[in-house]
């Protein structure tokens, strides 16, 4: 009897414990570190209506920390057994206490998470305060100004808070500053208080926005305001060049207002914050962030200068208007969870090509889309680490690997097919339904299918699947059919996955029979692996079929010898810019998939490159130009064409009447400059012995050059960026100098040291600087030696994810394996993949995206 109560009491025991250890797993898996999904979609049953306060003391000196109180003001839904989670990404002895409904409350810190169980809280309304010390991560701490920039879950470095896009809160703000500073956030100041040692800045409440989205900057800044049909916008930047404001502002001003009222009458939808200002940052990651009432812009993006090139014009539009255009598509309707993140940024770009275009009637707007989206979106989809649109995400610390090109350029190509499927005013109404259903609230894609698909008779379910949902590109070849009489009765279109994975890619297809000098077009629908086009008499004895003449379809098309050798040779015969642009991307593609040799198709461009009228196709002969010359061209052929390919830009840049298309041509030259004649001719200019012909260079143009110079020349590389450095009179512009120097001294010791310092998280906080000065270390004219800095490079990449912004860790990869094309730089990747099996999927995908490119070279050159 002893004996078996003993084992019922052990068995009882056993039970509890193991229920006990079942439950504490449960709550412990969702305080992993970051945000998994399971605890944001917990926090969406358990939290609403929040409302934060927030406190910042900004301090004189960036090496005094930055202290911080929040209260954050909920409903709490007790769900049985799940505690209340808080995010915030620190330590805990930078929390000094938490208070809630007034009383100080013991809390758990794991895992960067304040964890309070949920008997403590009230169901219904509660309050929390937290005194704490906020992390720099986020902040953008500079000598006399700084800048937050909370995407995509960076807000819990800066306070606590629940760092996910679908709680929405409104926002009161009050900041100390140093006494000299003014302040800018979401919403209005209510108050500045000028007292004796600081400036205290209080603000209105904001409107509900998710945490990535809050944001303020703080420092010494100047600014402009201007008023139209009773709405005024004010901006702040810190350019010295005050001739360079006064030649741009107008315009700026301009392209902002004209986006608004755009955007306004497209959505039906008044403009839904309460104010819109925007600073103008230097040196800033990204080209924008579309913060409410706060967006923030590079200043070189804004501030042109008088040689700009017809693309930096309709750039700056372009980013005017999408981040305008986020106010609406991200901001006032927000993704659920950021494996959406796309979602905002499509819905930007694609208007936002809709409000320039009409404010440059002179150009090519199909040209423009064509090489803005086509070639980059190839970039990623050819190589073996393509990504779908839409991409999985468990865990928000991982949400900043899911940017990158494929959300930038091929989500605007596949909405123009989407908007051709249902009509542009059909796409209007239901991106009007949409917006109207979720005013201040969170959506995703497929509430918007669901609502298009209302509105049509095409199957857009099994489309998105298709284009939204997986990832690559198609394969696209045609083939002649013949009848029993041997006459050419048919084209067949041949659909094929790269990857073999069996996928097919319904699109339309516009082929271009060449006759007479001129195409007859025909439209044909692509939804299975053949295709058929009957061909009639009238056609049969055409000398050219062009495949994607308009450029609009989207895949490899793989051409026969016979279209590559008639284009080769009569390329002037294509009278059309857009047809011409789409031969351009073709060829390359062409190349990369090896059937095309190298040295053909430079030689090809390099002749169209002469005759080309369109501007913005000379610039994507540029680029695929010096491609070709650093990466796919062996040695010997670079020293025989490089006089040739000297001479056709020089030539271009004295005889070309407009002043942007002299600065493209010359900036080309210096670009590819190798002989001791174009060097020679460099330095004079550098040196003011030798004019520039009717261009005016700036100063950052003169320091570009002296890094090119220093680059090119053995014995007096150091000295003339030492003098050019003295030349500098800004200050931002001089300490972006003084950082780059060490990546491009002759000293391979000190360049050297430039890498190893760059493994400090310190010393990469300015990123743009790190990636400029970067790709210079990896310049293809010391390749050789910068080999060595491949593996650890890619051995940093996970730490740079983790540190650094959204778009850090690609351009990090891209600036390492810019200037490589050997045999030694693809065994180091190789090895590193072969040793690193667990690296984290997207990460190993940007690095299959990233050395794409060295790949291919290295076997084409046949290294």
């Amino acid at each position: 009897m002893k004996v078996k109560l003993n084992l019922t009491f052990l068995i009882t025991y056993l039970i509890l414990i193991f229920t006990l250890f079942s439950c504490s797993t449960n709550q412990n898996n969702y305080t992993e570190q970051g945000v998994l999904k399971e605890l944001a979609e917990l926090r969406e049953k358990q939290i609403s209506n929040i409302k934060y306060s927030v406190f910042f003391e900004i301090p004189d000196s960036t090496h005094q920390v930055i202290k911080g109180k929040v209260t954050i003001e909920f409903n709490f839904s007790k769900l049985e057994k799940f505690p209340l989670i808080i995010d915030f990404q620190n330590s805990r002895d930078k929390i000094y206490f938490v208070k809630l409904n007034q009383k100080e409350v013991n809390y758990r810190f794991i895992n960067n998470h304040i964890v309070i169980q949920s008997r403590k809280l009230n169901k219904g309304e509660n309050l929390i305060e937290i005194d704490f010390v906020a992390t720099d991560r986020a902040l953008n701490r500079n000598k006399d100004y700084l800048y937050t920039l909370f995407v995509p879950d960076r807000a819990s470095t800066a306070f606590p808070c629940f760092d996910q896009p679908s709680l929405k809160a409104t926002f009161t703000l009050e900041l100390k500053t140093p006494k000299k500073w003014i302040a800018i956030a979401n919403s209005k100041i209510i108050e500045q208080q000028q007292l004796q040692d600081f400036n205290l800045f209080s603000f209105k409440e904001s409107e509900p926005i998710s945490t990535y989205l809050f944001a303020f900057t703080a420092g010494k800044f100047q600014t402009v305001t201007k008023t139209l049909n009773n709405r005024s916008i004010t901006m702040y930047h810190r350019e010295s060049d005050s001739l360079k404001v006064i030649r741009n502002i107008d315009k700026i001003f301009e392209l902002q207002f004209s986006s608004l009222e755009w955007l306004e009458n497209y959505t039906k939808i008044p403009y839904p914050f309460k104010k819109l200002d925007f600073i103008a940052i230097p040196s800033f990651q990204y080209s924008g962030m579309e913060h409410p009432g706060a967006i923030l812009y590079r200043d070189s993006k804004l501030f042109l200068d008088p040689t700009a090139s017809v693309r930096d014009e309709l750039s700056r539009a372009n980013l005017i208007a999408h981040e305008t255009a986020h106010m609406w598509f991200g901001d006032l309707v927000t993704m659920k969870w950021f494996s959406q993140v796309w979602l905002k940024e499509v819905f930007a770009n694609f208007i936002a090509d809709k409000i320039v275009n009409p404010q440059f009637p002179e150009i090519n707007h199909q040209l423009n889309f064509l090489i803005n989206h086509f070639p980059e979106a190839y970039s990623v989809d050819r190589t073996s680490g393509a990504n779908p649109i839409d991409q999985q995400l468990s865990n928000m610390k991982n949400a900043g690997t899911l940017y990158g090109t494929i959300i930038y350029h091929k989500a605007p190509i596949v909405m123009q097919q989407l908007e051709s499927i249902t009509g542009d005013s059909v796409l209007q109404a239901g991106l009007q339904e949409y917006l109207k259903e979720n005013l201040y609230g969170n959506a995703d894609w497929e509430e918007l299918i669901s609502i298009l698909n209302s509105k049509t008779n095409f199957d857009l379910i099994n489309w998105s699947k298709s284009w939204i949902h997986a990832s690559g590109m198609p394969k696209l070849t045609l083939h002649k059919a013949f009848n029993e009489k041997e006459e050419f009765a048919s084209l067949i279109i041949e659909q094929s996955d790269p990857l073999n994975t069996g996928k097919i890619w319904a699109q339309n297809v516009e082929i271009g029979f060449f006759q007479n000098g001129i195409f007859q077009n025909q439209n044909i629908e692509v939804s299975d692996t053949f295709s058929v086009i009957p061909i009639s008499d009238k056609l049969r004895d055409t000398k050219l079929i062009l495949p994607n003449i308009s450029g609009y379809a989207y895949g490899y098309f793989e051409l026969d010898s016979e279209t590559k050798n008639f284009i080769l040779n009569n390329l002037s015969l294509i009278q059309n810019p857009v047809t011409r642009c789409s031969i351009y991307i073709m060829f390359w593609e062409n190349l990369l998939n090896r059937n095309m040799l190298p040295n053909e198709l430079i030689s090809f461009y390099m002749n169209a490159i002469i005759y080309e009228t369109d501007q913005q196709n000379i610039k994507l002969l540029q680029d695929y130009i010096s491609m070709l010359f650093w990466r796919f061209i062996k040695l010997e052929k670079r020293k025989e064409i490089a006089p040739q390919l000297e001479n056709i830009y020089w030539n271009n840049y004295e005889n070309s009447n407009m002043q942007s298309l002299k600065m493209l041509f010359l900036k080309s030259y210096i670009h590819i400059s190798t002989t001791e004649q174009s060097f020679n001719k460099l330095y004079r200019l550098w040196k003011g012995t030798l004019k520039p012909d009717k261009i005016e260079l700036t100063e950052n143009d003169f320091t570009d050059l002296s890094f090119e110079l220093a680059i090119r020349s053995k014995e007096n590389g150091d000295s003339i960026l030492a003098v050019q450095l003295k030349r500098i009179t800004d200050t931002e512009r001089a300490e972006k100098m003084k950082f780059t120097i060490p990546a491009i001294s002759n000293n391979i010791q000190v360049r050297d040291s430039f890498f190893e310092s760059l493994k400090n998280e310190k010393n990469r906080e300015k990123e743009p600087w790190v990636i400029s000065a970067l790709t210079y270390l990896n310049h293809p004219l010391r390749s050789k030696e910068s080999v060595k800095y491949i593996t650890p490079s890619l051995e940093l990449l996970e730490e740079i994810q983790l540190t650094g912004d959204i778009f850090f860790p690609k351009q990090w990869l891209d600036a390492t394996f810019s200037g490589h094309s050997s045999i030694d730089a693809v065994t180091e990747t190789q090895i590193f993949l072969n040793e690193n099996l667990e690296i984290n999927e997207n990460l190993k995908n940007k690095i299959l995206q990233s050395s794409d490119m060295l790949y291919r070279a290295a076997q084409i050159r046949g290294e």
